[in-house]
């Protein structure tokens, strides 16, 4: 057996204030210890708060970046973990179906059968075995024996786990030297500490977070020294590593700036040691029990609890484990245990309904989680006829196959969580719930139905989620006028039905029809309804409430932010066009329900998020532009066919992006004359496309004059602004036009062409543009009002136009060697002085028919960083 200290080199004392060669142990450095090609059982040891479970989710990540394993196991144990929960835990990570109530011996057998003829990689983070041979009980090959080079990784900080799994390897952590340690804690607070301090965490990570999470958000400098104080006093005299700790916990315990955050924090140690929480299902508890009253309602309580979860991850009471899902560390539970019992937060153990069933402080507090608990598949009728002032109940991730009847006499329940129960089939007897506000029973694949009637009492209710579930119909939510989310994703069995024209002609189509009352009563704020084969029939609906959330896609991986209503407006994405195709122009739904939108049209990638950050960098179009960051109705189409099918978004878009546009269904044109309503227009990668603007599309949208900016980039083949354009045409609404990466063009407009309005007017990376123009036109009538004009890396450009831009204020060139003449002078016409910045050998070789109007300008040369004044005149 192999033993490794890592983590760092060796360090000076601390009380030599010496700073030591240091460095923190790289994920290659982890590698080469801990995943060496051979099989092996490797065994991460330290006292606690050490960076243990760091190291090995280094190694884990690093091995499943470089796929160098067929399967993946993590596994997060405690102190309280039995071997048999364990043993769930693996068999719930290989997907193994269990099927009916097993022995422990029969899934260790399944969990050996698995694994071995795979080359597996297994982390057991944080464990606490006693047994011998304690891999072979848990059905675990070994390694050493498998010859494929499968791992299995223990973190510990008990001995006898270290002996038990007879590792081949040892790895012992170092604690931090001075320096790294008052880096550490520098960088988190960004201020200079008292060395004294540092020195007293004794190096270790977790104790330098909780005092650097304990002093951080203090606004002035006296606050902050009687801080140093305050936490000098916490740490008391140097005793032991843990009892360090252990003050340092009740410390950023007491320093957190609320009770309010205090109570949320404590309320965690309701949920099991071993298992992550999710945020979301966090939030909602805390709601339910009046932790957050502030909140009117659930959006509001999601933004206030979210506010709640990163103040004590900045204070490093907890950490994320996933995207979703918190954790709080051993030590830090242990220390607040019995404050948490006091307070009526007491973690709920795993043994209900086995014989000697019980009802702890967690039941009479009105809580009762069975979350996890794999083996149980039935509750006894009577059960839930003796915890009537029950308000959560959590019986997600269990194999109950039926609710029994006696559920119906939890009168005053609030939130009941089903999540993750793949045997459920139906939900029944939950009518008599009238106190119901929450009912989460996602990714239940089995889950059919609910019993007809469910909700005709149910006047509180404000969340459903079904999502991932094989529901086929939802009985009426008439009653539910409180409903704000009800979320159907991924619901494939969602009832359709085929439409009927008023010919009698059945249409070949099959739409979705919404829940009842979902249009027409209620107030949800949002509603995602994912379908993979079926459009919506948009015009059998008249109304929906404002600020939904549509997932109407056949995506894999989409994601909505949490917070996108919270500026009660409509998101919809989609994957393809024809789910639009029931929307007319005239529905009523752009009065109500879409008076503000954001539609995406696109087969998002995996870990793409749809949000309301559309594309923030370039809400302000132009530099001169103060009004152009105001859009309430957007559509983005990326990577899909347009066709006549989204002509009712197209006509109330005011912003529309069109990204990588495929062919479309008749001549290739961007159907631009029917953005009848677009202030915004941005075009890019459509590489297809030749010319973008038909002639008839420029008199349309200079009549309507909405149309002020339009942003073109990296167009292949793009040769024409407007073709065939002869009559001489106005184009006035246009205001900012910028131009980036279009090879192909000669010229950018026509001659006849005026552009009365343009303001600015920015090109860049064209390589072919020899000309603005393509004859060359007087400026004062052309665009007399531009004020902003940028030209970069455009060697061929020879020519902008002729005369003098009358309102031009600003004029950088940057890469035009063969612009020999600019439009810049002064006259009765453009009393404007003008700022040029420029390459200085460009500015010298500048041809003038008068030197007298450069004493009007202002030249600054191009410099490293900034342009710096060089000449003037």
């Amino acid at each position: 057996m192999g033993s490794y200290s890592c983590f760092s080199k060796s360090r000076r004392p601390f009380t030599d204030y010496i700073v030591p060669q240091f460095r923190v142990i790289s994920i290659q450095d982890m590698l080469c210890l801990a995943l060496r090609p051979a099989g092996e059982v490797v065994v991460i040891e330290g006292s606690c708060g050490l960076g243990k479970t760091w190291a090995a989710k280094a190694a884990f990540k690093a091995a499943r970046n470089s796929n160098r394993f067929d399967t993946y196991i993590w596994v997060s144990l405690s102190t309280s973990c039995s071997l048999r929960r364990c043993i769930d835990k693996i068999a719930t990570c290989l997907s193994i179906d269990i099927g009916q109530e097993l022995l422990s011996s029969r899934i260790s057998v399944m969990i050996e059968e698995y694994l071995a003829t795979r080359k597996f990689l297994l982390v057991l983070d944080n464990a606490y075995f006693v047994e011998e041979n304690v891999l072979g009980y848990l059905g675990i090959p070994d390694p050493r024996e498998q010859n494929f080079g499968s791992k299995v990784i223990v973190t510990t900080r008990a001995g006898r786990a270290k002996a038990v799994v007879k590792p081949s390897i040892v790895i012992t952590p170092q604690t931090l030297s001075y320096q790294a340690s008052y880096d550490l804690v520098r960088e988190k607070i960004g201020k200079d500490i008292d060395p004294g301090l540092i020195e007293n965490c004794f190096g270790m990570p977790l104790s330098l977070i909780l005092l650097a999470g304990a002093l951080c958000d203090v606004p002035t400098q006296e606050e902050f020294i009687e801080l140093i104080r305050e936490a000098y006093v916490a740490q008391g005299p140097k005793i032991s590593v843990f009892t360090t700790m252990i003050r340092l916990v009740n410390f950023g315990y007491r320093r957190l700036p609320t009770d309010t955050a205090r109570n949320c924090f404590l309320y965690c140690l309701r949920f099991r040691a071993d298992e992550a929480i999710s945020v979301k299902d966090l939030i909602i508890s805390w709601m339910l029990h009046g932790m957050i009253q502030e909140a009117r309602d659930y959006h509001e309580a999601n933004r206030i609890g979210m506010e709640i979860i990163h103040v004590l991850l900045k204070h490093g009471l907890i950490h994320f484990e996933g995207v979703d899902q918190i954790l709080m560390h051993d030590v830090i539970r242990e220390t607040m245990s019995n404050l948490g019992r006091a307070n009526g937060h007491v973690e709920q153990p795993g043994n209900y309904l086995q014989p000697g069933i019980y009802f702890d402080d967690g039941v009479q507090s009105g809580t009762l989680f069975l979350r996890g608990i794999r083996h149980m598949r039935t509750i006894p009728e009577e059960f839930f006829c003796h915890v009537g002032m029950l308000k959560v109940l959590d019986l997600s991730f269990t194999q109950i196959i039926i609710l029994p009847q006696s559920i119906s006499r939890l009168s005053y329940l609030q939130m009941l969580l089903l999540v993750g129960c793949g045997n459920l089939e139906k939900i029944q007897h939950i009518g008599p719930l009238e106190m119901l506000e929450v009912l989460i029973a996602s990714d239940c694949a089995s889950l059919k139905r609910v019993e007809r009637g469910s909700f005709d009492r149910m006047r509180l209710l404000k969340i459903l989620d079904l999502s991932k579930t094989s529901i086929e119909c939802l009985p009426s939510l008439a009653a539910s006028r409180e409903l704000q989310q009800l979320l159907l994703q991924d619901c494939p069995y969602l009832e359709s039905e085929q439409r009927t024209e008023k010919n009698a002609q059945p249409h070949d189509t099959n739409f979705i029809k919404f829940p009842y009352a979902v249009s027409k009563t209620g107030v949800v704020n949002n509603l995602q309804l994912e379908t993979s084969k079926d459009p919506v029939d948009w015009m059998e609906i008249l109304w929906l409430p404002r600020g939904l959330t549509f997932d109407l896609s056949d995506r894999v991986g989409m994601k909505v932010s949490q917070d996108v209503n919270q500026n009660s407006k409509t998101y919809i994405h989609a994957s393809h066009t024809n789910l639009f195709q029931s929307l007319d122009k005239e529905s009523p739904l752009w009065l109500n329900c879409f008076r503000k939108f954001h539609i995406v049209i696109s087969p998002l990638k995996f870990d793409q998020t749809m949000d309301n950050d559309f594309r923030e960098a370039r809400t302000k179009f132009s530099s001169v532009d103060t009004r152009s960051s105001d859009f309430d109705r957007f559509l983005e189409v990326n990577g899909v066919i347009i066709t006549n099918d989204i002509e009712g978004i197209l006509g109330h878009a005011e912003l529309i992006s069109l990204e990588s546009v495929t062919e479309t269904d008749q001549a290739w044109n961007l159907n631009t004359g029917k953005m009848t309503a677009a202030r915004e227009l941005w075009i890019e990668e459509c590489h297809q496309l030749e010319n973008l603007f038909l002639v008839e599309e420029v008199h349309v949208l200079s009549r309507i004059d909405k149309l002020n900016n339009i942003w073109i980039s990296n167009m292949e083949k793009l040769a024409y602004f407007c073709q065939g354009m002869v009559v001489l045409t106005s184009f006035s609404c246009l205001m900012h036009f910028h131009l980036d990466c279009c090879p192909k063009l000669n010229f950018l407009f026509p001659s006849s062409l005026r552009l009365t309005n343009l303001r600015s007017l920015h090109i860049r990376f064209c390589d072919s543009l020899e000309r603005v123009f393509d004859e060359p036109v007087d400026a004062e009538y052309a665009i007399p009002g531009l004020q902003s004009l940028q030209l970069w890396e455009l060697p061929e450009l020879t020519c902008i136009c002729r005369g003098v831009l009358p309102s031009l204020k600003d004029l950088k060139v940057r890469g035009c060697a063969k612009l020999k003449k600019i439009p810049v002078g002064v006259n009765e016409n453009s009393p404007y002085f003008t700022k040029i910045i420029g390459e200085a050998r460009w500015w010298n070789d500048l041809v003038w028919d008068d030197e007298g109007v450069k004493r009007w300008m202002l030249f600054r040369n191009w410099g490293p960083l900034l342009p710096h004044f060089a000449t003037e005149g």
